[in-house]
């Protein structure tokens, strides 16, 4: 079963967390000013075009309607 996720309504982290492109580390930066913590961990957008301008200094609020978005594929059980 596929998730399709095409709406830009969605909710910032369940867009990011279907995006291929969206990830997570457990090491926090010392300081915080953007970035978005979940759970413990900081979520960051590796895209090959934004990751080496914005790094880990990134909010999951710019997932809504982001152009580069690539749904993952679907893990079957």
């Amino acid at each position: 079963m596929a998730l399709v996720l095409d709406s830009d309504d969605a909710e910032p982290e369940t867009r990011h967390r279907a995006c291929w492109y969206g990830r997570r580390s457990p090491e926090l930066p010392a300081l915080l000013t953007v970035q978005t913590i979940e759970d413990g961990q900081l979520l960051y957008c590796a895209h090959p075009m934004l990751f080496p301008i914005v790094g880990y200094d990134f909010d999951i609020r710019n997932c809504t309607g982001c152009d580069a978005f690539k749904p993952q594929l679907s893990r079957r059980m």
